[in-house]
C-alpha cells in the first residue's frame, strides 16, 4: 500500500460485542475498504488442549502474542500477512490465510493491547465493557447457539473465565481511548461511553446541539473517570431522537462511507447505531 492504513483496536472479553461493533463500522465505512482481523485466531491451543492445560481463552499463555504483534505491525506497514485461522465450531486451529491490509484494519480480541502489542500501533482503541449481567446473557447465548457448548458447560466454566477477565483483560481498559458500555434499562438498551486520550478532542456536544437531541443524550466533562483519566462521559438513551445524532455524525464521514437507505441493515437499537457511528467518526477525525 502507498498509504499507511488506519488501525482500530477493539478490546473486550469473548462475547462482549466486538464482532457486532465491527460489523456496524464496516457497514458505515465500506466493506471493500476494511480488513477485519479476529485476534481469537491467534489462539495456539485447541479447546481440548486448553482444558487439559487449565487455560481459559483469556489467558495470554493460550495466545501466540508474539506472532499477533508481528502481524499487526506488518499490516500497519501495508504488508500482507499469513494469519492463522481458528475454528470456533470445532474449537481448534486450522491452517492460515493470506490477509492484505486495506484503508482500515479493525483488530478485535480479548488481548488486543497486551504486550508486546503497544497502544500506539492503533489510531483509536475501544474497550467494550457491557453491564455484567447483560454480558453473561450474551456470552451464554453466543456459546450455546454458535460455538457448540451446552448451557451447563458455559456456566461451569464461568468462574475461571471471570477470574481471567479480571486478571488479564480488564487491565487493558485504562489504555483505551474509549470505554463503551451497554446497559439494559427496562426493555431498552442504553449506552454509556467515556471518551479520553485521543478521543477527548472531539466536540461531541456540538454535534448533539446541531441534531437537537439533548433529551436523548447527555455529556459531562470530568477531571477523572473510573480509570482516573480526564474524560467526556456520554449517557445515551435508546430513543428515536438519538438517530438524529447518528445522522449528524454520518454527515461527517466520507461520502463513500455513508450508508444509503437501500444499504441499511435490519433495524437495530438506536444506541448501538449511535455507538458504531461515533466510533467511526472518532477514528476518521485525524485523517480529514
Amino acid at each position: 500500500m502507498d498509504v499507511q492504513p488506519l488501525m482500530l483496536g477493539l478490546i473486550g472479553a469473548s462475547g462482549a460485542g466486538k464482532t457486532t461493533l465491527t460489523r456496524g463500522i464496516i457497514r458505515l465505512l465500506g466493506a471493500q475498504g476494511v480488513t477485519p482481523i479476529s485476534l481469537d485466531d491467534y489462539l495456539r491451543y485447541s479447546r481440548a488442549e486448553r482444558a487439559a492445560l487449565g487455560l481459559t481463552d483469556a489467558d495470554p499463555a493460550a495466545t501466540d502474542l508474539e506472532r499477533m504483534a508481528a502481524d499487526l505491525i506488518a499490516l500497519r506497514a501495508g504488508q500482507t500477512i499469513a494469519k492463522p485461522v481458528y475454528d470456533h465450531v470445532t474449537g481448534a486451529p486450522r491452517g492460515s490465510e493470506r490477509v492484505a491490509p486495506t484503508g482500515l484494519v479493525i483488530a478485535y480480541g480479548a488481548l488486543t493491547l497486551t504486550p508486546p502489542v503497544q497502544a500506539e500501533l492503533f489510531d483509536l482503541t475501544v474497550y467494550l465493557d457491557p453491564d455484567p449481567e447483560l454480558y453473561r446473557r450474551w456470552r451464554e447465548d453466543r456459546d450455546v447457539k454458535q460455538r457448540g457448548y451446552t448451557i451447563d458447560q458455559v456456566r461451569a466454566a464461568w468462574p475461571a473465565r471471570e477470574r481471567d477477565i479480571q486478571r488479564y483483560i480488564a487491565p487493558q481498559r485504562p489504555l483505551a481511548d474509549v470505554v463503551l458500555r451497554f446497559v439494559p434499562v427496562a426493555d431498552r438498551l442504553d449506552v454509556q461511553m467515556s471518551l479520553r486520550r485521543r478521543a477527548l478532542a472531539f466536540d461531541v456536544a456540538n454535534v448533539i446541539q446541531i441534531a437537537g437531541a439533548t433529551a436523548a443524550i447527555q455529556t459531562q466533562s470530568v477531571p477523572a473517570d473510573g480509570d482516573g483519566l480526564p474524560a467526556v462521559l456520554i449517557t445515551a438513551t435508546n430513543d428515536p431522537a438519538l438517530d438524529r445524532v447518528s445522522e449528524a455524525l454520518r454527515a461527517r464521514l466520507p461520502v463513500r462511507g455513508q450508508v444509503t437507505t437501500s444499504e441499511e441493515p435490519a433495524p437495530a437499537h438506536a444506541s448501538l447505531t449511535f455507538a458504531q457511528t461515533l466510533i467511526a467518526t472518532l477514528l476518521l477525525q485525524g485523517r480529514g
